[in-house]
């Protein structure tokens, strides 16, 4: 198992979690990767991406099945950017590279080194799996921090991703729209873009069944906030509800956790090839009142019912942890 960073170096561990320590997968020397990576559906290939604070690239590593680096490749960029996730597709690297930008002069003059720069707007780059060839299209300015899923189907690939008007660490001002959900469209034959809001309220961290990555999904779920949470000035980012999203339909299924705190849903499945909502969604709650975390298990399939088990923490387990289902060997 690997415990990832932003964009440096992670470290391997155990199943039981002891630390091995820095990753090479099979080089000479630790790697970068970023947060988020993902696997591709048929050859099993982990694609990673790591950016750069200095220069204006960022590098993709294909990872073999056995755990070793098997292709390295960069994509050029307008500028230093910030890519936190990206998306995997049977046939495609979507690269979004929105108008975050490092900026090492700012920083020395005591300005914020990420600069918000909207007359960039947002780049969103189709790559070749192999790093061949890239493509760009142009579209307004936005940024992403967090992607569903992304897939083909019928010569358009479709984006699932919670859509911020610009980049924030934490809620939107108040002048400014909340982040929802949105679907992205691309056009294939025409490189025509279109973008829809799938959910109108407060979201982030989406997730879907991790084992449909890249292959056509309806359902996300992910987190928003309700009147039902007392906790006065709740800091940023702070969710009390699930939500489950049929993004064909738009028809919305909730879970309403109340006075406490509910983070990320992970998903595991039930079963090997079930279907898309046959299994559980593990989600941590924090109870403000008596300062205790819950890890509870929802029916997927079932998400406003009553949990399948709520199973008490030993300790607060921090709001925000990202985290993947892994089934021990």
């Amino acid at each position: 198992m690997l415990a990832l960073d932003e964009a440096s170096t992670c470290y391997e561990l155990t199943m039981d979690l002891d630390t091995i320590g820095e990753w090479k997968a099979g080089t000479d020397k630790p790697i970068n990767l970023g947060a988020h990576n993902r696997r591709h559906p048929k050859t099993g290939t982990l694609f990673t991406l790591a950016y750069s604070l200095r220069q204006p690239t960022v590098e993709f590593h294909q990872i073999d099945a056995s755990g070793n680096v098997a292709k390295t490749f960069s994509v050029t960029l307008a500028a230093p950017t910030m890519i936190h996730d990206f998306i995997l597709t049977e046939n495609h690297i979507v690269l979004l590279a929105c108008p975050a930008i490092f900026d090492l002069q700012a920083a020395r003059s005591g300005k914020p080194l990420l600069q918000w720069q909207p007359n960039l707007g947002t780049r969103i780059g189709l790559i070749a799996l192999d790093g061949s060839s890239t493509e760009w299209l142009d579209a307004e300015p936005f940024f992403v921090f967090h992607f569903g899923n992304g897939f083909e189907r019928g010569g358009h690939i479709f984006l699932d991703y919670v859509r911020h008007e610009r980049l924030n660490l934490g809620y939107a001002t108040a002048n400014q729209k909340v982040p929802t959900l949105h679907r992205m469209n691309i056009d294939l034959s025409s490189r025509k873009i279109a973008d829809a809001e799938t959910a109108n309220m407060v979201v982030e961290f989406p997730r879907v069944n991790d084992a449909l990555n890249a292959l056509p999904t309806r359902f996300v779920y992910l987190p928003t906030l309700t009147s039902t949470l007392q906790l006065p000035h709740p800091p940023s980012a702070t969710f009390n509800t699930m939500m489950k999203v049929n993004t064909e339909t738009g028809d919305i299924v909730r879970h309403d956790f109340g006075n406490r705190v509910a983070g990320e849903a992970t998903f595991i499945p039930r079963r090997v090839n079930g279907a898309e909502d046959d299994g559980y969604l593990a989600i941590f709650a924090f109870d403000p009142a008596n300062r205790t975390s819950d890890l509870v298990l929802l029916d997927a399939a079932h998400i406003d019912t009553e949990p399948v088990a709520v199973i008490r923490m030993p300790q607060r387990v921090p709001q925000g942890l990202h985290g993947n289902w892994i089934p021990k060997a």
